[in-house]
């Protein structure tokens, strides 16, 4: 009993231990050697939060820890507990405002900068019955955090129409396992809400990585593009649109609304690009009579397009290495994705998507040829005979749009000259502003796009290396591929500042 007492005055008067909680990214726990109190970081009020018709409340006006109550995190046995709950919990509150059932799910996080083992912490859930809070059944003297699943704390729990829900949550430091080695550590967690409404809504408590970007709105660096969409665009020669996907540098496009995930259900999404090609390879060059090649040149059919196969099924999706197309007639060379190609935790943040394949013949006059008829060309149904109009996966490339969309102009041609001018002609001296303002532009490779020639069966177009927007035959090998998609609607933005030396991070 002494080396108890010893060691929890030790923790009373030396404590370095930087002890927090975040609620939702809100409240944040602070530790001085003396005393530890809380900081609401731009809100001095309840942090209310809204997803559909669940209201969720972090109330934060009573938790702020003075020095009289810095025993909140000194180590406890199970005895202990029972006698600060009430002084040393952290109050949030579910309500439903819909007229149907929902159903929700908390869960208790460890935040990245967390370093105190979760083996040495126990938490009590309890929740309000009638005027008084009750522990929830299996938490009465407490469980450990580390042997949650998945760090649920609540599953699935049930909430009618019109109603409210009270929760008291505490974290507690173990006695019988903390040593004098964990005055040093940090604790950091985040409370999080998840669920479903309407038995079909999902919900949750952080804001997604699309509505992070929106939250924004228009900036220097962010335009929307005034299409039928109304996307909201990153612009400029180089923008701070950097994210860390799949353990390297890719790009955000932007913001795009009314994306089919392949079901008929519209979400809004960021679609991001990688940064650097994966290498110069044919767009297609299956042999004549192969799937729907009817020449050697290949096909500009993208759902059995080679190189399709390869971002989806073959060597780039499996991480792997292998073959791909590089010119006529089956040809190939051989690939090392094993370490460029997708992680499964980056599989996981891709959405299955409904890619537009429409195309056109005609792009070459300021009746056609402009950023925004080749957005309208991309949704509509023109295309070489037989090909289809829509495509559902994962990895797709670049369009012709998004390149055009992407420009800023500059002091001699601005971005609404340049959005005027026929993508054809970028490569004039003349308007050299808007290819040299597009962060999109590759001064050193052609680049692949999505979009089809509807004139012929093999006939793809693509960025030239001069800026002009032309058509190749798809079985040409020196024009390079940059994977693009759509991220999941639920991922998050997590930190970063979209800088390259800081790009955004990504988190489920």
């Amino acid at each position: 009993m002494q080396d108890n007492l010893s060691f929890k005055n030790i923790f009373r008067r030396e404590t370095k231990l930087a002890s927090y909680i975040i609620i939702c990214l809100t409240v944040v726990v602070l530790s001085l050697s003396y005393a530890m109190f809380f900081k609401v970081d731009g809100n001095s009020k309840n942090q209310v939060v809204k997803a559909g018709d669940l209201v969720f409340t972090y109330e934060n006006s009573s938790q702020t820890i003075s020095n009289e109550k810095s025993d909140c995190f000194l180590p406890m046995t199970t005895d202990e507990t029972s006698l600060y709950l009430g002084t040393c919990d952290y109050k949030l509150s579910v309500q439903n405002t819909g007229s149907l059932k929902g159903a929700y799910t908390l869960k208790l996080i460890a935040k990245e900068e967390n370093t105190i083992e979760s083996s040495k912490l126990k938490v009590v859930v309890r929740k309000q019955v009638g005027d008084v809070l009750e522990v929830v059944s299996g938490y009465e003297n407490g469980k450990v955090v580390s042997e949650l699943t998945n760090g649920i704390l609540i599953e699935d729990d049930a909430l009618e129409s019109h109603t409210t829900t009270v929760y008291s949550i505490s974290l507690i430091v173990d006695e019988s396992l903390a040593t004098e080695a964990d005055t040093s550590k940090v604790l950091s967690y985040k409370i999080e809400g998840t669920g479903l409404v309407h038995e079909s809504q999902p919900i949750h408590t952080d804001p997604t990585a699309a509505e992070t970007i929106l939250a924004k709105g228009e900036t220097e660096e962010l335009k929307f593009d005034n299409t039928t969409d109304n996307n909201l665009r990153y612009i400029g020669s180089n923008p701070n649109n950097y994210v860390s996907f799949n353990n390297e540098l890719w790009r955000i496009i932007g913001v795009f609304n009314n994306i089919d995930d392949g079901t008929g259900k519209k979400e809004t999404r960021l679609k991001i690009i990688r940064d650097e090609p994966i290498g110069e390879y044919s767009w297609d060059n299956k042999a004549s009579g192969t799937g729907s090649s009817t020449s050697s040149l290949g096909s500009n059919d993208w759902s059995d397009s080679s190189l399709q196969i390869v971002l989806n099924e073959g060597a780039y999706w499996n991480r792997t290495s292998g073959s791909c197309p590089s010119g006529q007639n089956g040809a190939t060379t051989s690939c090392d994705f094993s370490s460029t190609g997708l992680t499964a935790e980056a599989k996981s943040m891709i959405g299955n998507t409904k890619w537009n394949l429409g195309g056109t013949a005609s792009y070459t006059s300021s009746s056609n040829g402009l950023a925004s008829h080749w957005y309208t060309y991309e949704r509509g149904t023109e295309v070489y005979s037989g090909r289809p109009t829509e495509w559902i996966g994962k990895v797709g490339l670049m369009y012709p749009s998004d390149y055009g969309y992407a420009t800023s102009g500059g002091s001699t041609t601005n971005r609404e000259t340049c959005l005027n001018t026929v993508l054809y002609n970028w490569n004039g001296s003349n308007v050299s502003d808007c290819k040299n303002n597009d962060w999109l532009y590759n001064s050193e490779n052609h680049q692949w796009t999505l979009t089809s020639h509807s004139g012929a069966s093999y006939g793809m177009y693509g960025v030239y290396s001069d800026g002009r927007m032309n058509y190749y035959h798809a079985f040409v090998t020196t024009i390079v591929a940059s994977p693009a998609l759509y991220l999941s609607s639920n991922v998050k933005i997590s930190g970063g500042d979209g800088s390259e030396g800081n790009p955004y991070t990504l988190s489920l």
